[in-house]
């Protein structure tokens, strides 16, 4: 079982979409501690990969990311929202692919999400 909900516009309180819904990330963060929880994953790995480039002045320019949640269908079942993998997808036309992996190897290196959760977290380039 899979959904997926992505992030864009300015990273400090991005536009989300997740289940049909259309909605800055500061209300849904105080919606519910569910949403707010899986927000928070692409949420700070968005803000790591703006704040890398930068950092390395690499332009950036509209940045999406994508967090595909693989979920356990049996504890769903159950009633509990077990996640088994997470896969990231980060577009961004400003800079080229290689660029682009550049960043994420240092995403990877330094965002204490995907530190934390590295066995379960793929970070990608998306097309």
């Amino acid at each position: 079982m899979e959904f997926s909900i992505s992030l864009y516009g300015d990273f400090e309180n991005p536009t989300v979409e997740i289940l049909g819904r259309r909605e800055k990330a500061s209300k849904l963060y105080l919606e519910a501690p569910l949403y707010a929880f899986l927000i928070s994953i692409p949420h700070c790995i968005a803000e790591a990969f703006e704040s890398i480039a930068k950092k390395e002045g690499i332009k950036i320019k509209d940045c999406k990311v994508r967090a595909v949640y693989e979920i356990d269908e049996k504890q769903f079942m159950l009633g509990y929202p077990v996640i088994k993998k997470i896969k990231i997808f980060i577009y961004n036309s400003g800079c080229t692919l290689e660029e682009l992996e550049e960043i994420i190897r240092k995403v990877k290196k330094e965002c204490p999400i995907y530190l934390s959760f590295s066995e379960k977290i793929e970070i990608l380039a998306g097309n």
